[in-house]
């Protein structure tokens, strides 16, 4: 007998209105543009055509805005409640949570480039290593995975968050993770 396949689709949250400001948002609670709100409601039709095998039975977010009201409309067209777990949330950017990351701030332009280009083990004061975000988010698709055997599960996460749950679901190596680049628009079904 063999065991049912899980289907995962992890989707990021719609735009927010930090991302049409070309702010560095991380644990900022801000809502959705009025494109981003486009967006989820795109995002739940999309998935509301995927309806099969496995059956859609869950769905995450983090406990952010941006992704609960992202999944609002997901779960209103999968009649599932979503479920919003606080290791899902964005990194956390430190000093820079807020700032512009284009030339209106020119420091904090320079601080994104230089902590982007170093190793995932760094962290920007006050924030996260890209590490600390794999060390929480991990565990949470671990028992997603057990959670959910043979049924499919969607994930309604952040460009860093769902860096960690593309990559390790790709068997992608850890060093290229840093280079998955989901757009607001997009979902990926594994």
């Amino acid at each position: 007998m063999t065991t049912p396949s899980t289907t995962i689709y992890i989707a990021r949250h719609g735009q927010s209105e930090a991302n049409s400001e070309r702010r560095i948002t991380g644990h900022l609670d801000v809502g959705l543009s009025a494109a981003g709100r486009e967006q989820a409601a795109l995002l739940a039709r999309c998935l509301a055509a995927e309806e099969g095998d496995p059956p859609l039975a869950a769905l995450y977010t983090s406990t952010l805005q941006r992704t609960v009201t992202t999944a609002q409309p997901v779960a209103a067209a999968l009649r599932v409640a979503p479920v919003a777990l606080e290791a899902l949330r964005e990194l956390h950017p430190g000093l820079l949570q807020g700032r512009f990351r284009d030339e209106r701030d020119p420091e904090a332009q320079a601080l994104w480039a230089a902590w982007k280009s170093g190793p995932p083990s760094g962290r920007l004061p006050g924030g996260e290593s890209f590490d600390d975000l794999v060390g929480r988010v991990l565990p949470v698709l671990d028992s997603l995975l057990e959670r959910h055997r043979g049924q499919g599960v969607v994930v309604v996460g952040h460009r860093g968050t769902n860096r960690v749950l593309l990559g390790q679901l790709l068997g992608l190596p850890r060093a290229e993770w840093t280079e998955i680049n989901q757009s607001n628009k997009a979902v990926v079904r594994i």
